[in-house]
């Protein structure tokens, strides 16, 4: 009897841990279905509605977020920044889409709500189509970052690349990715030389400097615009169309700075730069025409930089805010930056800078300088100085040149073109 009640005991907890086992093995089941759905519905999306999908797809895009980029088996692939426009490729589109291919690299995928629609895709600049790459290539470790100049994160890609440099930068390198110039970081990256052209650097970049212009056509003009630094619109068409023809190409003031550098290699290149900012106008409308970039030195105390002509090919930079007047100092026309204190000095210069926007480059009044004055340049934040000409240099500017000194070659009313073929026919 004893021996039943045994039994019957171990029988019975037999079946409460039969019962208990049991209860643990449908809760983990249930789990697993759970997690399963789960990860389901966030790596396939099948609840998606496609009318959903369909408000984010276009041809053209941008991304809302920094976001994961991924292949066709929805793996990850990387990532790419916030804000960064791109195409997408054809596809049909139902309630199981959750990625759209990127056009732009091939392979690619992206999340259907990492990006919006846009209407076109912004004006990307090839201006480094005019740049001579150098014969260095640049080779990524598997994981590469493309920035732009910025330092803005564009791709990371899970794949390593082999590019020619088209700039040298001081912690990156300038490389052409996607039809689009961008930057990787030097870190961890190897460089090795490599023939990408037969071309050469320019021996040196031309600077022009003019003033004043005037139409000839107009006698009022003409009347009220006799010195020798007030330019006729013809002479200035004339020798507009000598840059054209003879493809020169004109430069940005940051380009010029990466040149003398020795970041940067160009083809025969000038630097057309205007001083004052009086009766310029004429100038900046022929540029634009001309797509040409210029830069004007505005002394920003006579002139309203709001009011000034606004147009995508003139730089503004400083010509001072209100030291444009002789007398101050001794030799010459006596510029106040020669001797007046250090206060006076950097209050002007900083007025200057803060009226342009932070312009960081330089034109000395009535091209006098000393070693005091270009100490105060230095100190007010500027990164580069003109002058006017040297009788002991080819007034050309050259990898390495002191670039609070840079020489220009002045245009005067009776400047001709053989002149001007003689001096830029000095680059080599």
């Amino acid at each position: 009897m004893k021996k039943n009640k045994k039994v019957k005991r171990k029988l019975k907890k037999g079946v409460i841990v039969g019962l208990i086992a049991f209860l643990v093995l449908f809760i983990m089941v249930l789990l697993f279905v759970f997690v399963f759905n789960d990860r389901s519905k966030e790596n396939n999306n099948n609840t998606n509605d496609s009318e959903e999908v369909l408000s984010h797809y276009n041809e053209f895009v941008k991304t809302n977020k920094e976001a994961i980029l991924y292949d066709e088996n929805g793996e990850e692939k990387g990532k790419i920044g916030n804000g960064v426009e791109l195409t997408l490729g054809d596809i049909d589109i139902d309630n199981d889409t959750v990625y759209f291919p990127i056009s732009e690299i091939e392979g690619y995928y992206i999340r259907y709500d990492d990006v919006d629609k846009i209407d076109l895709l912004s004006e990307v600049s090839d201006r480094y189509l005019n740049y001579i790459p150098f014969n260095l290539n640049v080779k990524t470790g598997d994981v590469t970052s493309f920035y732009d100049e910025d330092d803005n994160l564009i791709y990371q890609l899970n794949e390593s690349f082999d590019l020619p440099i088209i700039i040298k930068d001081d912690d990156r390198y300038g490389v052409v990715f996607n039809d689009r110039l961008l930057f990787v970081k030097s870190e961890g990256i190897t460089t090795y030389e490599n023939h990408n052209t037969d071309k050469t650097n320019a021996s040196g970049v031309g600077v022009l400097n003019y003033h004043a212009f005037y139409d000839d056509d107009n006698p009022s003009e003409a009347a009220n615009c006799t010195t020798a630094i007030c330019h006729s619109k013809s002479q200035f068409k004339e020798q507009l169309d000598f840059l054209k023809n003879n493809n020169i190409l004109t430069l940005k003031m940051d380009e010029l700075d990466m040149y003398i550098d020795g970041k940067l290699q160009l083809p025969k290149s000038v630097v057309i730069t205007i001083d004052d900012g009086q009766k310029t106008k004429l100038a900046v409308d022929m540029l634009t025409e001309y797509e040409m970039y210029a830069t004007i030195f505005l002394v920003t105390s006579r002139y309203n930089v709001d009011d000034y002509y606004v147009t995508d090919f003139i730089e503004l930079h400083s010509h001072t805010n209100d030291l444009h007047d002789g007398g101050y100092c001794p030799g010459g026309q006596g510029s106040g930056l020669k001797c007046l204190d250090e206060d006076t000095i950097l209050d002007d210069l900083k007025q200057s800078r803060d009226a342009l926007d932070g312009a960081d480059v330089f034109c000395f009044p009535f091209y006098e300088y000393n070693d005091y004055a270009i100490e105060m340049v230095k100190k007010a934040g500027f990164k580069m100085a003109f002058i006017g000409e040297s009788t002991s240099s080819d007034n050309l500017v050259h990898v390495g040149d002191n670039k609070y000194t840079l020489r220009r070659f002045v245009i005067v009313t009776y400047t001709t073109m053989n002149d001007l073929e003689n001096y830029f026919g000095q680059i080599s």
